[in-house]
């Protein structure tokens, strides 16, 4: 039978449920059937737990709340996988790239390793929402309230945007290099200091950029960088 965690795990389950009512009392987390409607594209084939209702923000500038309805999927392997939010909500359109919404209303949150970085291993649903969605949010609301993108919070769209939070973790240009640094940060243990450095200078790691890729390493966990480095190589980009 294959492993899920509110089967495996009932104590994980009853304390994220307790956890969620007492920091968002409009949200609930539930087990749902097969067939569940998440949205108005989306429907579940197998039973998953969801974390589902609405979401109130503050509009920028007055004081009227404006909420959203979202859905939030957490599937057997949650928390090693992190869950998979969807937009419910008619005023977040399905399938619009430019703000950053996905086909079936899911919502585009980050990088692999750059979600992983703001919700590390002992996280909470609730962590999820206060760092990841609630963000996500407030940059759909300043879009619905002034009519135009929000000047933060956006990174370019597929591959681009994985190869921008890389640059910006390894305080690297966005060039072809970054594959090699990728390589070594998508490793379960450190790379050796004797091995030849990505940046190709040359070098070994240890008299080149060692200190900059042991620094990214403690901040990004090697089984997002995999899952971020095949996305990359599935374009074939460089």
């Amino acid at each position: 039978m294959a492993y899920r965690w509110w089967i495996n795990n009932k104590k994980l389950f009853r304390k994220e449920r307790k956890a969620l009512a007492e920091a968002h009392q409009l949200l609930r987390l539930q087990l749902m059937p097969s067939g569940y409607r998440v949205n108005d594209a989306f429907c579940l084939e197998k039973e998953c737990v969801v974390t589902h209702g609405v979401y109130c923000l503050r509009a920028p500038k007055g004081a009227a709340e404006i909420d959203y309805r979202i859905a939030l999927l957490l599937w057997e392997r949650y928390p090693k996988e992190p869950p998979i939010m969807y937009c419910s909500d008619p005023k977040l359109p399905d399938c619009d790239i430019d703000r950053h919404i996905l086909i079936n209303g899911e919502a585009c949150l980050g990088v692999r390793a750059e979600i992983g970085k703001h919700w590390p291993p002992g996280s909470s649903i609730v962590d999820f929402i206060d760092s990841l969605v609630a963000p996500f949010l407030a940059w759909q609301l300043y879009y619905d309230v002034f009519g135009k993108v929000p000047p933060w919070g956006e990174r370019s769209h597929g591959i681009t945007g994985i190869y921008e939070f890389y640059a910006e973790l390894l305080d690297w240009p966005v060039e072809k290099r970054l594959i090699g640094f990728m390589r070594l940060l998508a490793r379960k243990s450190h790379p050796k200091g004797h091995e030849i450095c990505p940046c190709e200078s040359g070098k070994r790691i240890r008299d080149c950029h060692r200190t900059r890729i042991y620094a990214a390493r403690q901040k990004v966990n090697w089984r997002d960088v995999t899952v971020d480095l095949d996305t990359v190589r599935s374009y074939e980009y460089f």
